[in-house]
């Protein structure tokens, strides 16, 4: 099943937040992601200000182009820019009418709200009352907050829209994915990733485009340090086996250390709680990322212990042993601070792993011996210490990100293969 074969889906956000900075979209790519995954392709996505105009002109785009889905984010609630509602009805010809069962779960979820902040409910629920009104034919999605989803089939198109608060969205969007596979809208392809650190974007695309491909949708992304490969393909035999025989490719030319999707996160959870074993970190240029990056995945508990932001050198002394002679001789951007540093972290907090990471994120504090972008990172474990020099591009916040995956994928290196990668 190639790309023209695929169900098309558009994904339209509203907000003036994600336009003017003051917010970061996340639900975009989160849409995109989920509808790619079910064999949905997303040919659109939109980001539009909130203009009643230039919602409803993005609407009847969207509907233009024929799509199997569209998905709304944003735009739901009690405030003045809530248009969604009112544009969804005005691009499909309806009008706005109180639902029932929308007025229900609205009635509900009021009640509890009001009664968490101890406010009086009937004041509260004159003003949430209008999020029961829906485009008329239209069906409530059952809110995590207080307004219910919106979900309209028009012509071909089934339209959702839901909230633009990230943890309401992801919540609601599993009832939008059961009615699509109920209705036979998600295509039933195979979907797999594969993932790779150690090289580029152009020693995979060497292979990727060597290899025979007519049966598989083979898109390549780079971010991070890695290469992802993402191959979708009808539930076919003869698919399938060409899907293998480019898993295998890649597995057999570049350092592939995820050939099932897990990412390098997922990866470490797993062998580190089936060894039983923990890692502490010692962070001094990333400060904290590390650690919260380590601490992201539900159930870290069972292999992440703590760590220390050594952002001083004094810090680094007192609270990881780090020799203050020794700082002084190399200076903290150094392999043999990152070593100390790693050392001090396994040893205080008393883990099987300590992970360091130092170096000059910039954008000043570079010199011609350490430009902005050199980074050590370091690994302590039960078979010794390593330490790695890389020098990442971009800008301070690229840099320490760059850095924390460079990390991961040392710890990675050390339980699963103990030989290390480039690191790009």
């Amino acid at each position: 099943m190639m790309p023209g074969d695929l169900p098309r889906g558009v994904v339209l956000l509203s907000g003036d937040e994600l336009l003017d900075g003051r917010t970061r979209d996340t639900n975009g790519a989160f849409l995109s992601a989920e509808l790619a995954r079910e064999g949905v392709r997303v040919v659109r996505l939109m980001v539009v200000p909130d203009d009643m105009g230039l919602l409803v002109g993005a609407l009847e785009e969207a509907v233009a182009l024929d799509p199997a889905v569209i998905v709304l984010s944003g735009g739901l609630g009690t405030t003045h820019d809530d248009l969604t509602a009112s544009a969804v009805a005005e691009a499909t010809g309806r009008v706005l009418e109180e639902d029932a069962e929308a007025l229900e779960m609205v009635a509900r979820r009021t009640r509890e709200v009001a009664g968490r902040r101890q406010l009086d409910y009937d004041w509260v629920f004159a003003r949430t009352r209008r999020q029961a009104l829906l485009p008329r034919g239209a069906r409530p999605i059952p809110p995590v907050g207080v307004a219910p989803g919106i979900a309209l089939r028009h012509g071909r198109a089934r339209i959702y829209a839901l909230p633009g608060v990230p943890s309401e969205l992801h919540a609601m969007w599993s009832w939008v994915r059961g009615e699509l596979a109920a209705a036979g809208v998600l295509t039933g392809v195979v979907s797999r990733i594969v993932r790779i650190f150690g090289v580029g974007e152009l020693q995979v695309g060497e292979i990727v485009d060597a290899a025979p491909r007519g049966l598989v949708d083979v898109a390549v992304n780079v971010g991070g340090g890695e290469v992802a490969v993402r191959l979708r393909h009808a539930r076919t035999e003869s698919a399938q086996a060409e899907a293998d025989a480019l898993v295998g490719a890649l597995e057999a030319g570049v350092p592939v250390f995820s050939s099932d999707g897990r990412t390098v996160d997922e990866l470490l959870a797993d062998v580190l709680r089936a060894g039983r074993a923990t890692v502490a970190v010692a962070e001094s240029c990333t400060g904290g990322l590390l650690g919260g990056r380590l601490t992201a995945l539900p159930g870290s508990s069972d292999y992440f212990l703590g760590g220390v932001v050594a952002y001083a050198n004094e810090v680094k002394t007192a609270a990881l042993g780090v020799d203050a002679a020794l700082l002084a001789r190399h200076g903290a951007v150094s392999p043999e601070v990152a070593a100390a540093m790693a050392e001090g972290a396994r040893r205080v907090v008393g883990a099987t792993f300590g992970l360091s990471t130092t170096g000059v994120a910039g954008p000043a504090g570079g010199s011609g011996d350490k430009p902005v972008g050199l980074v050590f990172v370091g690994c302590a474990g039960p078979g010794g210490t390593r330490t790695v020099r890389e020098r990442f591009p971009g800008d301070r916040q690229s840099v320490r990100e760059w850095a924390v995956a460079r990390a991961l994928h040392l710890l990675r290196e050390e339980l699963t293969t103990g030989t290390p990668a480039s690191g790009r």
